[in-house]
């Protein structure tokens, strides 16, 4: 998220508009620093990140001291950096110097409640990291508020493709309407549920390419198993072995597979631009 959405410069005409006035509506946490300030270019950071990790629940106005000399006077600003907190149009907190990150946080923390974490986030960080469990658990978490919310059910449905349970990912993308946002990918998802016939263990598939690196039938195999895994990576790694080494091999399986991954991760995404390329290469 653009953090700039939440942290603005102000200046001695607007500060009674942007501070004094939108702090009756938010907290707006105010920055007194300058260009050649040391300390300031070390909490600047801090504070702008923490914008953007409460996601407007505060806002930050950056005031330049040497811009603004009786806007800092009037508020008895003798050292910079100097940070204070209004809320209802008055000054309630505020600390001097660059503070540790731990020490800013509670700072803010005073004001306005950590925000709460998206149960999205968390289930595509979860998956990313190859956290079914908590990925799961945090979908679900997402459906309690809304049971028909398409990513949470698509979510679902990947979730158990890397348990290789083919028949529960088809039940929660039947359940993802026609209207919602997630219903295209889903049915690019249906692409991947027959990878779950071919799938096998990735370490005995391993053992078996070591022996015989161009069996074509190890290959897919392989590229199923990952790609059930959410590996798409390795996966088309894996398929692009198989057209490699055994291009006809089952009706040309291999550039079928990758053409539905291709489908679920969409033609405007790097891994799948890359893999085309591979691909021309191969068979032109």
């Amino acid at each position: 998220m653009n953090q700039q959405r939440y942290v603005f410069d102000v200046t001695e005409a607007d500060f009674q508009q942007k501070v004094l006035v939108r702090s009756r509506e938010v907290p707006v946490v105010v920055d007194f620093w300058a260009e050649w300030c040391g300390p300031c270019k070390t909490l600047g950071p801090i504070l702008e990140a923490l914008a953007a990790e409460f996601k407007g629940a505060f806002e930050l106005a950056k005031v330049d001291v040497d811009k603004c000399p009786q806007l800092a006077g009037m508020l008895r600003i003798q050292s910079i950096p100097t940070v204070y907190a209004f809320v209802d149009g008055q000054p309630v907190d505020g600390f001097q110097g660059a503070q540790p990150q731990k020490v800013v946080r509670q700072f803010i923390e005073r004001l306005v409640p950590p925000p709460e974490e998206d149960p999205l986030e968390i289930a595509e960080q979860a998956m990313a990291a190859g956290d079914t469990a908590l990925a799961e658990k945090a979908f679900r978490r997402a459906l309690e508020t809304k049971p028909d919310l398409g990513v949470a059910l698509l979510g679902l449905a990947r979730v158990a493709l890397s348990k290789r349970d083919t028949k529960t990912a088809a039940t929660y993308l039947d359940r993802i309407k026609d209207d919602d946002p997630a219903w295209q990918q889903a049915q690019r998802v249906r692409g991947v549920l027959a990878f779950g016939q071919q799938a096998g263990d990735e370490r005995e598939l391993r053992q078996r390419l070591a022996a015989e690196p161009r069996d074509p039938e190890a290959w897919y195999a392989l590229g199923a198993t990952l790609a059930l895994n959410g590996r798409h990576d390795e996966a088309m790694d894996a398929f692009l072995e198989v057209v490699k080494v055994g291009r006809a091999w089952n009706d040309d399986a291999g550039r079928k597979a990758l053409l539905s991954l291709f489908d679920l991760l969409g033609a405007d995404d790097p891994r799948t631009i890359a893999a085309r390329r591979r691909l021309a290469s191969l068979l032109f």
